[in-house]
């Protein structure tokens, strides 16, 4: 059986459960797709996976492209990378976003030429309304829990490291994603290794010692935060502009002491440190605060980037030298092959999901999914590592290199 070492197991759920907007074709068909699914339900419409990169409009929907299909309650709908969202005017005014609302440390809310809010929302902002809506929606049951991961075992999973938050969930209307996870423990149809995002350390050793006493088939892995965001939303920190929209940089969403505060905690909780970094800015802003905690003491292989999208030639010698650990997710590849050659540029392509170069290098990789952002079927990982979909295609690896990637880990 493999493993996923990179799974959100309530938005995973909810997926299963809910509204998917990947295969929408315009604007339109997405929109029809959004009042069939309310006409099934009541209270606040939740979905996701939208593709603006797929959608003949080229664009994302507004609020008032949702506000002409539903307009009496709130709509939320995730971009599939899961840090873009977009509200129609009830979920907005609810949650008070109007004109006046500055953008939060760490996000932004997109505009229109007058100020006011488009309802596309990127990053920190997403909780803006998120928050306030999430006690609105109906959470999942423990019986779709249970469900959606037991069809993990068809995919060939018989173990995942979830991702679940100790406060605000990651995804609007999943409820308490530690408790939920905690509260089924016994009846897990799968083991669970658990990193859990939290602001502060009482927060986190709280959170390490309810997965400890939960029993069951959970194990606390350690802590999980983001430094940036997705080449999908041009969030993802970067060196120089987007070759698609010169204008935008990304974003920065950790600081350095904040980490390091965190990250001392967890090691002290016998876990490790897991952090998002997808930009060639991020990773190096990672680096840096591993290989600060290196240098108090930590061990390397506790220490983890997510993702490791886009990566100097340094970052690669750096990460083999300090012996931490790249979390990829190979299934990016198929998802964005219509569209990073546009995002990024020629000159950078060569630098995208470095696999060989990582692997040759000596830094130990481990292969995941993301789910819902991907496919949590290890098949296509695997097979987007050996064959690129024409990104970057030096890069490479073999089959039995990929495979082992999703191997358990030790300890489960």
């Amino acid at each position: 059986m493999y493993h996923d070492h990179h799974f959100h197991p309530l938005g995973y759920t909810q997926l299963v459960n809910g509204l998917e907007l990947f295969d929408a074709r315009d604007i339109d068909s997405l929109l029809g797709m959004v009042s069939e699914f309310g006409e099934s339900r009541d209270g606040p419409i939740v979905g996701q996976r939208v593709n603006d990169e797929t959608l003949a409009d080229g664009r994302l929907p507004t609020r008032t492209d949702i506000d002409d299909v539903v307009s009496d309650r709130p709509v939320f709908l995730y971009r599939y990378c899961g840090h873009v969202a977009m509200a129609n005017s009830v979920a907005l005014e609810l949650s008070r976003v109007d004109e006046t609302t500055p953008d939060p440390e760490g996000g932004s809310i997109d505009r229109d030429h007058s100020g006011r809010p488009t309802g596309v929302l990127r990053e920190d902002a997403i909780g803006l309304v998120a928050d306030v809506l999430a006690p609105r929606v109906e959470q999942p049951t423990d019986e779709e829990v249970l469900s959606a991961l037991a069809g993990l075992i068809d995919l060939g999973l018989g173990s995942v490291t979830g991702i679940v938050a100790a406060s605000d969930p990651m995804w609007c209307g999943v409820g308490d994603e530690l408790e939920t996870i905690c509260r089924l423990a016994p009846e897990l149809p799968i083991d669970m290794l658990l990193y859990v995002t939290a602001d502060d350390p009482a927060a986190l050793t709280l959170a390490a010692t309810r997965i400890e006493t939960a029993g069951g088939r959970i194990q606390f892995g350690g802590w999980k935060d983001w430094s940036d965001g997705s080449f999908g939303g041009r969030t993802a920190a970067m060196y120089q502009p987007y070759t698609d929209d010169p204008s935008e940089l990304g974003m920065v969403r950790l600081r350095h002491e904040h980490a390091i505060t965190m990250g001392e905690t967890s090691l002290g909780l016998g876990g490790g440190v897991a952090l998002h970094a997808i930009g060639d800015r991020a990773n190096d802003m990672v680096l840096d605060i591993h290989e600060d905690l290196i240098g108090r003491g930590a061990d390397p292989s506790k220490l983890r980037i997510e993702h490791a999208s886009i990566l100097t030639e340094a970052a690669v010698d750096r990460m083999a030298r300090l012996g931490v650990t790249a979390s990829v997710q190979p299934a990016f590849l198929a998802s964005e092959e219509d569209w990073l050659l546009r995002r990024l540029g020629d000159e950078r392509m060569n630098r995208v999901y470095p696999f060989r170069s990582l692997a040759e290098a000596g830094v130990t990789l481990l292969g995941g999914s993301d789910a819902p952002v991907e496919n949590p079927d290890p098949e296509i990982g695997i097979s987007s590592a050996v064959h690129r979909h024409g990104i970057n295609p030096t890069e490479s690896v073999s089959r039995s290199v990929a495979q082992s990637w999703f191997r358990p880990p030790v300890f489960l």
